[in-house]
């Protein structure tokens, strides 16, 4: 590839995990950690398109919700 011998890793910037396209400056994005991956090797974890994290943060929030109740933050 082109951009194999780029130092400091790919110029185009980061790539989304769930849908394997390039994450441009100005789109929506999260960055998402995993306990299985904490450092983005296996390929889970990084900066993932706003959608793309969507599924998440739709099963997550309603969970942090309650411990927000019970924390009383």
């Amino acid at each position: 590839m082109a951009y194999d011998a780029e130092p400091g890793g790919d110029p185009r910037g980061p790539w989304c995990p769930r849908c394997r396209l390039p994450v441009k400056p100005g789109d929506p994005a999260t960055k998402m950690y995993f306990a299985e991956d904490p450092d983005g090797a296996r390929g889970i974890s990084g900066l993932w398109h706003g959608e793309c994290a969507r599924p998440y943060w739709d099963k997550m929030t309603p969970a942090l919700d309650r411990l927000r109740l019970f924390g009383g933050s």
